[in-house]
């Protein structure tokens, strides 16, 4: 794949996890980790009906997503964040960007 990536995580929060400490421990990964990584983008972290959650962050590149992915396996702000998501409801994915509307 070449060119702009979609990462696309979508899940459900651990039962009994703190909405508000999820966002904190949100917005403690984008601050202290992502806004830093080599090759992102942006970011937007959304919530649908019946508590399911989507995480989509924008790369410059395949490559540059699955280095931070790697990379976020040992960084302490990632691991809070990843610590309150249900792992067994989680799907993730990179999509390549076929075509960008405005």
């Amino acid at each position: 794949m070449t060119g702009k990536i979609a990462e696309v995580v979508q899940f459900h929060l651990v039962e009994g996890t703190n909405e508000k400490a999820f966002l904190e421990a949100s917005d403690a990964m984008q601050s202290a980790f992502l806004k830093d990584a080599r090759g992102f983008l942006n970011r937007e972290l959304i919530k649908g009906e019946y508590d399911q959650w989507m995480d989509i962050v924008h790369w410059n590149s395949l490559s540059e997503a699955q280095q931070a992915a790697r990379d976020g396996m040992n960084h302490p702000a990632c691991l809070r964040f990843f610590a309150m998501i249900d792992e067994i409801s989680m799907t993730m994915m990179y999509l390549q960007q076929m075509r960008e509307y405005r």
